[in-house]
């Protein structure tokens, strides 16, 4: 997506496509991509750092959140401070 015109950013599919490939891949998606939860849910499946580009809404998300630690305990950092401060998490 990093060198994708904006058209394609903005492209479900493509973005989809790309995060699953690799989830770095979201900070190029559009701002409405990094809205939406599957594309960053398996964005962070795949690359637990990516939340670090994911909306704030979704950067409280659990579910969202847990899965980004799962893959790199270091993405915790990216979650909201009530998250960051759970013990679960």
């Amino acid at each position: 997506l990093k060198f994708a015109s904006e058209k394609l950013r903005r492209d479900r599919d493509i973005a989809l496509d790309a995060v699953r490939r690799n989830g770095g891949a979201l900070q190029f998606a559009s701002e409405e991509l990094r809205q939406d939860r599957d594309i960053v849910f398996e964005a962070v499946r795949q690359r637990g750092g990516a939340l670090k580009y994911a909306v704030k809404e979704l950067r409280q998300d659990r579910d969202v959140v847990l899965e980004a630690v799962r893959q790199r305990g270091k993405a915790l950092k990216f979650a909201v401070k009530k998250l960051r401060q759970d013990r679960d998490v």
